[in-house]
């Protein structure tokens, strides 16, 4: 499936670039992280627009999608350390590290820490995930957009501090630093904190909502469309309120104030425990956040609820969790989506809706990936 669908965007390109741009990156074509640096980005939401109505087809005709600036907009950036480089995946293959010395699609004060990072931790010993051998894995970056904090990250492989003084002249550039130990075999950068050097989390505020982000929070990669997509999400929620998927509480907490109640349900504790210490930080007296598997809530509180939301990972709701909504019979389902060919899938399963808004945002530029949004509202 993804050889068939890089063909197909490879013939959009070849479609949609016309005379092509110089490629901003030196390292495009040899990196994995981007596919159309040679469109110009007018041409790149063409691009996307006839795709996503390709994959929608029968559903919904969409007619644009909002765009993003088309670069420096990550807030995260998960730098592998391997085989004496640091950077990404070469293009096409898990066995070859690409040395990148900066990002365009990294924020500015993210970047440049980055790059200081290269050279303050170049004597530290890498890891070979080939072998399974070394120490440092990945150096990950995290920048929240709208204060400007920096976070960065270690994951390594065995449980010790070896940095010693190589961060003492960038600790002060930094407002959280942090090591996690992953001695395991997977190749994850999210792993459990080891060690806290500084901190332990950074801070992001969408519209007034403060929101805490510690090393393995899950947060949108594009906060300037997350927060246009949040403010949609308000302007549709009413009542009862159920958030699945809730995460660290973003989507829960600014929605609070157009909601009766928010109810957040979220499988992860750690996650849960975030949610939590936002809620209390932002004075919202009325959100409560659980731990529960989505399914097994869902069978306990039927009728409760006028507004579900759901923001599911990108292979979309389970079909018991579908079925379980169902049974719910709220007034409207507001579903934020990161792969459109799971929400045309899981639609097609919610037998007793229909869409009355959608809108397609490009939160990842240069890339093939479109965020979709939609309101859902009963049938009958």
């Amino acid at each position: 499936m993804k050889k068939k669908k890089r063909k197909f965007f490879n013939e959009l390109i070849e479609k949609y670039k016309g005379e092509g741009i110089n490629p901003f990156c030196s390292y495009f074509g040899e990196c994995g992280g981007c596919l159309f640096q040679n469109v110009p980005y007018e041409n790149q939401l063409k691009l996307k627009l006839e795709y996503l109505n390709i994959i929608l087809e029968g559903l919904i005709e969409v007619n644009s999608i909002v765009p993003s600036v088309p670069f420096m907009y990550r807030n995260r950036m998960d730098m592998v350390t391997a085989f004496g480089k640091k950077g990404l995946r070469r293009s096409g293959t898990y066995r070859h590290v690409v040395d990148i010395e900066s990002c365009p699609l990294m924020q500015g004060k993210s970047s440049e820490v980055y790059g200081k990072l290269r050279l303050a931790l170049s004597k530290i010993e890498d890891y070979n995930y080939l072998t399974h051998e070394g120490y440092l894995r990945y150096i990950i970056l995290r920048q929240a957009r709208f204060t400007g904090e920096v976070m960065a990250n270690f994951v390594v492989a065995s449980p010790e501090d070896r940095f010693g003084f190589a961060l003492m002249d960038i600790l002060d550039e930094l407002d959280s630093c942090s090591i996690l130990l992953n001695s395991g075999l997977g190749d994850l950068s999210i792993a459990p904190l080891f060690k806290t050097i500084k901190k332990g989390f950074i801070t992001e505020s969408f519209d007034e909502i403060e929101y805490m982000i510690t090393p393995n929070s899950f947060f949108q990669s594009n906060s300037e469309i997350a927060l246009k997509m949040y403010r949609e999400i308000l302007s549709y929620v009413k009542g009862r309120t159920l958030d699945l998927y809730s995460g660290v509480g973003s989507i829960s907490l600014f929605v609070a104030k157009a909601a009766d109640s928010v109810t957040g349900v979220e499988i992860s504790q750690e996650s849960v425990a975030i949610a939590e210490e936002n809620r209390e930080n932002n004075s919202i007296d009325n959100v409560e956040f659980i731990c529960a598997d989505a399914m097994e809530f869902i069978k306990e509180h039927k009728g409760e609820y006028d507004t579900v939301i759901v923001d599911p990972p990108r292979s979309g709701m389970h079909p018991k969790v579908i079925g379980r909504i169902e049974e719910l019979r709220p007034e409207r389902i507001i579903y934020m989506s990161c792969n459109p060919s799971t929400f045309r899938d899981d639609l097609h399963a919610l037998e007793n809706y229909k869409i009355t808004h959608f809108a397609a945002y490009d939160m990842f530029p240069q890339t093939p990936h479109i965020e979709t949004l939609a309101l859902l509202e009963r049938k009958i």
